[in-house]
């Protein structure tokens, strides 16, 4: 809603009639399939949701990890030298060596057990999300695409009645030229003409507007620093 004083003039622009009848008369090349793929690859919000699954599932690793046994090689050495503390006097025969494996069985992982079976429910929660996404997803680019090609055909309706009304004008002031019409013919033609030139406008904005949410549901629709949209290239 525009905020502005009521003394406020305004002009509207003529040539965004024209842009919009052109972007109306754009050919929409998606199939209910290929706007579903175009949406599961461009949509934010899924690739976000398929982020969240992949990261369930390295935890759902790193917790199973943590359940096995650790094997660790320890080992020390310690060599003396002679008073002279120089590299060629240490007296490598006469160290102190010690090897060994450092061993953490598995036999108290309470901790981890309960780790991992969160992980796991973790991970069949971002799942069940991940699959209600995208049948969302689905249900709204189907639904999307159905109101697009609705007010497509509704906006040709609106033409072809415009295409009529005019045609109804003219004859109707050809006939007062020749006597055969009255002035209360002549208006309700002109009040007709009207009423459908305001019909054609209002198709046009529904076309309009089912075109950018349809572009915005497959996630196409780029808004650009200007305010402008541009549909991405695929």
């Amino acid at each position: 809603m525009l905020t502005l004083p009521t003394d406020t003039e305004a002009e509207l622009d003529p040539n965004e009639l024209e842009n919009l009848e052109t972007f109306v008369t754009m050919q929409v090349d998606y199939t209910p399939e290929t706007a579903i793929e175009a949406a599961m690859n461009w949509r934010l919000d899924f690739a976000t949701s398929a982020d969240r699954v992949e990261d369930a599932e390295r935890k759902v690793i790193l917790a199973a990890d943590d359940l096995g046994a650790e094997l660790n090689l320890i080992g020390s050495a310690g060599v003396s030298s002679t008073p002279d503390n120089q590299v060629g006097r240490l007296q490598f025969h006469e160290g102190t060596y010690t090897l060994g494996l450092e061993a953490d069985l598995p036999l108290d992982r309470k901790a981890e057990r309960n780790a991992y079976a969160e992980a796991v429910i973790s991970l069949e929660q971002q799942r069940r999300a991940y699959e209600n996404d995208r049948d969302n997803i689905e249900l709204e680019v189907r639904d999307a695409l159905r109101t697009l090609k609705a007010q497509a055909e509704g906006y040709r309706i609106q033409k072809m009645a415009l295409e009529l009304a005019e045609d109804r004008l003219e004859a109707q002031e050809m006939l007062f030229d020749i006597g055969q019409s009255d002035v209360r013919l002549l208006l309700d033609s002109e009040t007709a003409l009207l009423s459908a030139q305001n019909a054609v406008i209002r198709s046009l904005v529904d076309f309009t507007i089912a075109g950018l949410s349809f572009y915005r549901d497959i996630g196409v629709l780029q808004v650009k620093p200007d305010g402008m949209w541009e549909e991405l290239v695929q």
